[in-house]
């Protein structure tokens, strides 16, 4: 099993799929912005959403924070299945 760091590094082309990156508004330097808009460039169909005030914890635990995240899936659930771009 390639350990999660490895994992992200691993990937390399999204093509055109669509894709919603989140990136918690505190609790990360220098190095993981970085890697959070790299992974923005790897499909042409991307967003970066960047959460203010959140927490990778509270992406999934606190109700505001986690609607973020439910909206990121339904966004990419809805682009797949109209066929449509990503709404910028």
């Amino acid at each position: 099993m390639v350990p999660a760091s490895g994992a992200v590094a691993a990937l390399t082309d999204f093509a055109g799929k669509p894709l919603v990156v989140l990136t918690a508004g505190s609790g990360h330097d220098a190095a993981g912005t970085a890697a959070q808009n790299h992974l923005a460039t790897l499909s042409t169909d991307s967003v970066h959403r960047v959460i203010a005030g959140s927490t990778h914890v509270s992406l999934i635990a606190e109700q505001r924070d986690a609607a973020a995240t439910t909206r990121a899936v339904l966004d990419v659930v809805s682009s797949v299945r109209s066929g449509d771009p990503l709404a910028r």
